[in-house]
């Protein structure tokens, strides 16, 4: 197959998975506790997409590519969430990630004398997921939960049920009542009325909410970005395996020339 029908091919599979993601990324949740509720369509989508990309890059080891790669993830990206200075900022900062991830990977290639692909997936992915993850984060400043937590008058109702929780822990056993209900009742107004003293304490700064918790939720995946590094390897490695089986790539031994130091 020639070389420029596999480099779009590569393109256009970066085109589909790219829209997948962004098709189904925009009914995703977002916890303002944990994070972003992840689903298996979403998590599939990303997966896809970083070890297409990273693929493409071990596969045709030119840093121009990261260019059109990042250029076709953030037009569907602000396709689907709008042309903003702010979404324009997240492409940017997509296209300085895939253009440090197609520098590792030439790196890591070049600078070998036996092929590990592995190496090559983990080296690239880390970059890539770390993008995607800002463009997730901007995507999550722009949801309607935080829109809603910026102009409400106080804590979404699932806070209120925290409340409880913790006053039922913290001095649930100390309260004395005749019976469970009255106990419960109990519990309940002590957890009501702290939940309203938060509220009151907190509503000068709910319109600053927005920009923290999208930053919160960039530390969250951060923070688990390893794992998703893994998981993308894993399907990179696969896809490899599979496009050797069907001889769209190889692996060929060739003889080079090696500089040395001569005193």
């Amino acid at each position: 197959m020639n070389r420029w029908y596999k480099i779009i091919g590569w393109h256009v599979l970066v085109a589909l998975c790219a829209w997948w993601l962004w098709t189904v990324g925009q009914h995703a949740t977002f916890n303002a506790i944990t994070g972003i509720d992840i689903q298996i369509p979403s998590l599939s989508a990303f997966l896809f997409l970083t070890a297409i990309i990273v693929l493409g890059y071990i596969m045709f080891q030119q840093r121009r590519w990261s260019l059109s790669i990042s250029g076709i993830i953030g037009l569907f990206f602000m396709l689907t969430f709008g042309w903003t200075w702010l979404n324009s900022l997240a492409v940017v900062a997509v296209l300085l990630f895939n253009l440090w991830s197609a520098n590792r990977v030439r790196r890591e290639i070049n600078e070998r004398r036996v092929l590990n692909i592995p190496d090559a997936f983990y080296h690239g992915l880390m970059p890539v997921v770390l993008g995607l993850f800002v463009m997730v984060s901007f995507a999550a400043y722009q949801s309607p939960l935080l829109a809603q937590i910026k102009t409400a008058d106080q804590l979404p109702n699932q806070a209120k049920v925290f409340f409880q929780q913790i006053v039922e822990s913290t001095v649930g056993q100390k309260i004395q009542a005749a019976t469970p209900t009255q106990r419960q009742q109990l519990i309940s107004e002590i957890s009501s009325q702290t939940f309203q003293q938060f509220n009151q304490f907190l509503k000068p700064y709910f319109q600053y909410a927005p920009p923290v918790l999208a930053f919160g939720l960039f530390l969250i995946l951060w923070g688990l970005s390893f794992l998703f590094v893994w998981l993308a390897a894993a399907v990179g490695l696969f896809l490899f395996w599979v496009l050797k089986k069907v001889r769209v790539v190889r692996i060929e031994e060739k003889d080079v020339k090696a500089q040395v130091l001569v005193i």
